[in-house]
């Protein structure tokens, strides 16, 4: 049967590890972003061919293909606080509802003079919100305008702070009221009213589990359904942004490398993609399984199945499950300085003692292999690794999760407290 393609697909990202995006945690696969709002996406395939040459001519005699490579690109026309962390490897924070600190954020207001006696106020109650303030520690310029709007280059001096307005000794300045003035200052809010991402040079886009979902229409003017399923691909960590007032809005560009990877439900054939069309044809007998076979009798341990997990053989025995994981509670550490937070399996005789390690703000917190600091921790990948060190970054907390990777249902989780 033939196919034609004019659809957009539906695209979940599924975490391949448990992990941490600002205070959201997810376990090993879990969806983190589902995005039914893309414009395009397009799946490319690649291969290398080189060839022996020789004979009259020096034609082609034989050739060898490899080097295989597949890409994936979404073009998504909206974007969330979750899928901008994914795509740059940002850092989100946002405040807690009942936290009650308070972040400062950049703010102008054009505005006018008013003129009491020798006093001059500028109400900027318009600019700030109910619980906002102007910020008295922080820089306040406020600058002449001309008609038009532009500055003037004239800086208003004698400003203080009273409430949501601002105060003015007029003195020398000879001011007589209606004047324009431009206001560049910062106020306060609460952090839970505050979504803050954080781009820096060490964190990237991750790995992620990726299954996709679009129509085929046959000749006959049928739509089937098909799937994709990209079982191991990672997030190139370029984006652009374009601000204009006119034209198409943004877009936001997924980009993503394919490396082999097993599905869910076949640990003995790794595939770049696996893609099933729904067309209830019956076909020939292949030569190859699939990878997503189901038996009514399996337990898939890499997922949140019922428990027990991991119940596989191991050398014709029955392999002995985790069933719990603690770590040390509380931690504190200088900034500079290493901590070491150790990790117990139970039973201690447990099959599979991996572990993987996550921090729930890269920012304050980062985790090494050795007491030195030489060897990073790769977060939310499988380590054997039960005790790491945590490297005071910045002044502040983070919370160090350790997750067994035969069952993330097993949790542990430290308060790590950095200090100056």
């Amino acid at each position: 049967m033939k196919y034609g393609v004019r659809e957009i697909c539906d695209v979940v990202f599924k975490a391949k590890a448990d992990m941490a995006i600002g205070t959201a945690t997810f376990k090993k696969g879990q969806p983190v972003l589902y995005i039914d709002t893309a414009k395009t996406s397009t799946t490319e395939g690649a291969a290398t061919t080189v060839y022996a040459t020789g004979g009259r001519g020096n034609t082609r005699l034989i050739a060898w293909e490899g080097e295989r490579t597949l890409s994936f690109t979404v073009e998504d026309a909206l974007l969330s606080p979750i899928s901008f962390a994914m795509l740059s490897g940002a850092g989100v924070l946002k405040g807690a509802k009942s936290d009650t600190s308070k972040v400062h954020i950049h703010t102008t207001a054009a505005s006018f003079i008013s003129v009491t006696g020798s006093t001059g106020t500028i109400d900027l109650t318009d600019a700030l919100l109910a619980n906002d303030a102007i910020c008295e520690e922080a820089p306040i310029f406020v600058s002449l305008t001309e008609a038009d709007g532009s500055l003037t280059g004239t800086v208003v001096t004698g400003v203080t702070v009273s409430g949501k307005t601002l105060s003015i000794d007029i003195g020398t300045q000879g001011f007589t009221g209606g004047e324009g003035v431009f206001v560049d200052f910062y106020i306060t809010r609460l952090s839970n009213r505050v979504t803050e991402l954080q781009i820096d040079a060490k964190h990237f886009g991750g790995y992620f589990y990726v299954e996709a979902n679009t129509l085929w229409r046959d000749t006959d003017g049928s739509d089937h359904a098909a799937e994709m399923t990209f079982p191991n691909v990672k997030i190139q960590s370029n984006f652009t942004f374009n601000n204009a007032a006119t034209g198409d809005p943004s877009t936001f560009t997924f980009a993503m490398d394919a490396f082999p990877g097993y599905t869910w439900f076949n640990k003995t054939r790794k595939v770049l993609l696996a893609m099933q069309i729904m067309d209830d044809i019956e076909g020939a007998v292949n030569d190859f399984e699939s990878v997503f076979p189901h038996d009514d009798n399996e337990v898939i341990d890499d997922l949140n199945a019922n428990p027990p997990y991991f119940l596989d053989s191991v050398n014709g025995e029955e392999a002995k499950p985790v069933t719990g994981i603690t770590v040390d509670a509380t931690k504190t550490v200088a900034v500079d300085a290493l901590v070491a937070v150790a990790a117990t399996i139970a039973p201690a005789d447990a099959t599979n003692k991996a572990v993987t390690w996550a921090v729930s703000d890269g920012t304050k917190v980062a985790l090494f292999a050795d007491e030195e600091g030489t060897s990073a921790i790769t977060l939310g990948t499988p380590v054997e690794n039960l005790t790491v060190y945590a490297k005071g970054l910045g002044a502040g907390s983070a919370s160090v999760v350790v997750a067994s990777y035969a069952d993330p249902t097993k949790i542990g989780i430290c308060a790590v407290t950095v200090t100056e």
